[in-house]
C-alpha cells in the first residue's frame, strides 16, 4: 500500500472500530456516529495506490467511500484494512445485487482467519447460491453482537451449523425455513419475520421448546410471525402444568426452565400473528 493510502485509512479511522459496507461502494468508518451525512468531503477524488493499482476515494473526516465494484479490488482493500488496523472490530453489510455470495464468503473468511472481531453482519442478497450460502453462514458463527439475514434462499435449502452461533441478536427475514433453530439457541434474542407461512409443524415447535426448557442455552427471547391460532395449543401441549392463559390479544403458558428461571411461551393475534418466548417479567410489562 502506498504511504498516502495508508495515511488516508488512518486519518478516517482513528479508532479500531469501523463499519465495512458494500453497496456498489466500499465504506470504511472510523466511527459511524461521527460521520455527518450533510458534511462536505475533504477530497472528492483522492487517488491511492494498492500494489501499483490505483483506487479513487472520496474522503470525509470519519469515512472514506470508494467506487469499487470489482471483487478483486474489494478483497484487496479489505486485506489492506486488516493490515493497517491490527485488532479491528468490524461491522459488515452486504446489500442486494451489489455483492456476489462468493465475495461475501471470501471477505468473511479472510477476517475470521485474521482473528478480527466481527461485531455485526447484515446480509441482504437475493442471489441464490447453494454452494456459498452454507459457507457464509459457517463464518457467521463468529459474529459476536448482531446478525441480520434478509435473503431469498432456495426452497430446498436446509442448513445445519458445524458449531453454535454466539451472536447476542439474530434477525431473519423473507425465508426462514432453512434454519435448524437449535443451532441458534445460544443467541440471546431471535426474531423471525418470514414473508410467508413457515413449514414448521406444531410438533417441530413443541420439540424445540421442550429442548430449550431442558437446556442451559442462552436464548431468552424469540418471536416468529405467521403462527396460526389453531396451532398454538398443539405447539405448547404438555410443556406446562398450568393451562393456556389469556388477556386481551395475548394467549400464553408459563414454563420453568432447568435452572429455575421463569418464562412464558405465548402468541398474539393481529397483523403479524406472532408467537414468542419472553421472560415472565418482560411479559408482565407487555400486558400492562
Amino acid at each position: 500500500m502506498s504511504k498516502r493510502a495508508n495515511n488516508t485509512l488512518r486519518l478516517t479511522s482513528k479508532s479500531s472500530t469501523y463499519s465495512f459496507w458494500i453497496v456498489n461502494e466500499v465504506f470504511f468508518y472510523g466511527n459511524v456516529k461521527a460521520w455527518d451525512r450533510e458534511s462536505r468531503p475533504i477530497d472528492k477524488d483522492l487517488p491511492c495506490y494498492f500494489n501499483e493499482e490505483m483506487i479513487r476515494f472520496c474522503l470525509y473526516l470519519a469515512m472514506v467511500i470508494s467506487q469499487v465494484r470489482s471483487p478483486k479490488q474489494q478483497s484487496m482493500l479489505a486485506h489492506h484494512l486488516l493490515d493497517t488496523f491490527k485488532k479491528p472490530i468490524i461491522s459488515m453489510t452486504f446489500e442486494k445485487n451489489s455483492t456476489l455470495p462468493s465475495t461475501a464468503w471470501n471477505l468473511l473468511k479472510m477476517i475470521n482467519e485474521r482473528q478480527a472481531s466481527i461485531r455485526s453482519f447484515r446480509y441482504y442478497i437475493t442471489s441464490e447460491s447453494s454452494e456459498f450460502i452454507p459457507k457464509i453462514l459457517d463464518e457467521c458463527t463468529e459474529v459476536v453482537d448482531y446478525i441480520r439475514i434478509n435473503a431469498n434462499f432456495p426452497d430446498d435449502f436446509n442448513y445445519t451449523s458445524p458449531r453454535p452461533f454466539i451472536a447476542e441478536e439474530l434477525h431473519v427475514g423473507k425465508t426462514t425455513n432453512w434454519m435448524n433453530l437449535e443451532d441458534f439457541m445460544n443467541c440471546r434474542r431471535i426474531e423471525l419475520r418470514p414473508s410467508k407461512k413457515s413449514n414448521r409443524t406444531p410438533k417441530y415447535w413443541n420439540t424445540f421448546f421442550r429442548n430449550w426448557i431442558n437446556s442451559d442455552a442462552r436464548l431468552e427471547y424469540l418471536s416468529c410471525d405467521k403462527i396460526k391460532l389453531s396451532d398454538f395449543p398443539l405447539i405448547v401441549n404438555e410443556l406446562s402444568d398450568g393451562g393456556i392463559q389469556q388477556k386481551g390479544t395475548h394467549i400464553w403458558i408459563e414454563v420453568k426452565r432447568r435452572d429455575g428461571s421463569e418464562f412464558v411461551i405465548g402468541r398474539t393475534w393481529g397483523f403479524d400473528n406472532c408467537m414468542y418466548i419472553k421472560t415472565k417479567k418482560e411479559h408482565l410489562e407487555t400486558l400492562i
